[in-house]
């Protein structure tokens, strides 16, 4: 409970600040704040808080809140220059803890109420910070997409929820398992289609297929910083929430396997197919993002006492690489006027350390061992192997060689040195160090998988 309460007071400190004269004091105190919630959570690991019967506070709650706190730090450090508009100051900060309050709730709930509370809380904020930038008509054009087929996606859900309600006639995630024993007094039509508006509701959270239209949109057009934001955080609370209820849902009713099956493998093939043809970074890391949520989902479809390792090291992987990714073309494009591949031509000569990280961030990715991201595809891989769904994971490796494709346009470009590539650029120590430190943390959890598992889940 003070973890939710922790993350609350944070933004409601944000929203005060300009009154308590506290302008200066915001990031430092965020900062240290999530620290705190990272610290309250080891220290609550194996209690099994369960918030009235609302919320539970259980080990893979918490390893996936740690996991958002650490990342949340990451993403506050590179996004600072966000923060340094006085007139929005506190606007942005509160904006964003109280979206993360939003993905705490979706991390940690065991009532569909709270599921849509945390969604709606997590994705209001977010709907503004797309728009953020106020002088961009892409930003604006963003925000209202998000926007409205977000609002759609909520109502999807809501009515889902409203049906399963009618079918087993409670609210709990956890009273769907006992209503598969139930031979009487259950609706399996209407319990269906609402576990299935529900599915809908939730892979446009996700920007699974065939819901994932306005990923590309909305990522090219959001400031750099909120795209990262959305990959990463938004991301995190996304499948955290679908886990928590399709975890129970598909150790009881096996019929939903077949239609995630179908969503994860059109995920992965037309995320990767997609982004092979693009040119604009961002829109090219957008459709890598949807086929890394085929990957997701396609983990969680084939459930087993691991998956909720796999789940959240693959969150860890990408989560990271993602974030080194957006980082290096922040500094590239800091007014996001030109954000086409061409802005890499060279950098390897005119940044060393930024084409390192994008580099690692990138091969990560790919899935090319022995980086994090090659194990995050190997452990959801051999778990579809272990189903006997051998078909599936030869598409999905396949699909995975045409997102090395695309990646290696951007390395390819890095080390093109043939021509002039413009002059060096000049990065900060304090961008050097955490870049270095973030490429050295993406190979670290890669070589040591084990190593995370025992920390984390054992």
């Amino acid at each position: 409970m003070k973890e939710l309460l922790l993350l609350s007071s944070l933004g409601i400190i944000s929203l005060i600040a300009e009154i308590l004269n506290l302008r200066k004091l915001i990031y430092p105190i965020v900062i240290l704040g999530l620290l705190l919630n990272i610290g309250f959570c080891i220290n609550d690991l194996g209690k099994n808080e369960n918030i009235y019967d609302m919320l539970v506070l259980d080990k893979v709650s918490l390893v996936f809140i740690i996991l958002t706190s650490f990342i949340s730090i990451l993403w506050f450090t590179m996004a600072r220059s966000f923060f340094t508009d006085e007139t929005n100051l506190s606007d942005h900060f509160s904006l964003v803890l109280f979206s993360l309050v939003g993905v705490f709730i979706l991390i940690s709930y065991k009532h569909m109420a709270m599921l849509f509370l945390g969604v709606e809380i997590l994705s209001i904020p977010v709907y503004v910070l797309a728009g953020s930038n106020k002088r961009s008509l892409f930003s604006n054009e963003s925000a209202f997409k998000y926007f409205l087929l977000g609002s759609f996606a909520s109502g999807f859900l809501l009515l889902g929820i409203t049906f399963v309600y009618g079918a087993v006639g409670s609210f709990s995630i956890l009273q769907l398992a006992s209503s598969s024993l139930l031979q009487v007094g259950v609706s399996k039509q209407l319990l269906m289609v609402g576990v299935l508006l529900i599915l809908f509701a939730m892979a446009f959270k996700m920007s699974a297929v065939p819901f994932h239209f306005w990923a590309p949109d909305v990522y090219t057009g959001a400031p750099t910083v909120v795209t990262s934001y959305m990959a990463t955080i938004v991301k995190i609370g996304a499948v955290a929430g679908f886990y928590r209820l399709f975890g129970i849902v598909l150790a009881f009713y096996k019929e939903y396997t077949l239609v995630l099956l179908v969503i994860s493998v059109l995920t992965i093939l037309i995320g990767n197919v997609i982004a092979a043809s693009q040119t604009n970074v961002k829109r090219m890391l957008a459709y890598s993002s949807i086929g890394h949520a085929g990957f997701l989902i396609l983990g969680i479809t084939m459930l087993s006492v691991s998956t909720p390792f796999i789940t959240w090291y693959y969150l860890l992987s990408y989560t990271l690489s993602s974030i080194a990714a957006f980082w290096v073309l922040l500094l590239l494009a800091p007014q996001e006027e030109e954000e086409d591949i061409a802005i890499f031509k060279g950098l390897v000569k005119r940044s060393p350390v930024l084409a390192f990280t994008m580099t690692i961030a990138l091969l990560s990715m790919a899935g090319i061992p022995p980086l994090s991201g090659f194990f995050a595809k190997y452990f959801v891989l051999v778990n579809v192997i272990y189903n006997n769904q051998m078909a599936i994971a030869v598409v999905a490796i396949l699909a995975s060689l045409v997102g090395v494709y695309y990646y290696f346009k951007i390395i390819i470009a890095m080390f093109n040195t043939a021509d002039d590539t413009g002059p060096v650029l000049a990065i900060s120590t304090f961008h050097k160090v955490f870049l270095m430190s973030l490429s050295i943390l993406i190979i670290f959890i890669g070589i040591v998988p084990d190593f995370i598992l025992r920390i984390f889940f054992k």
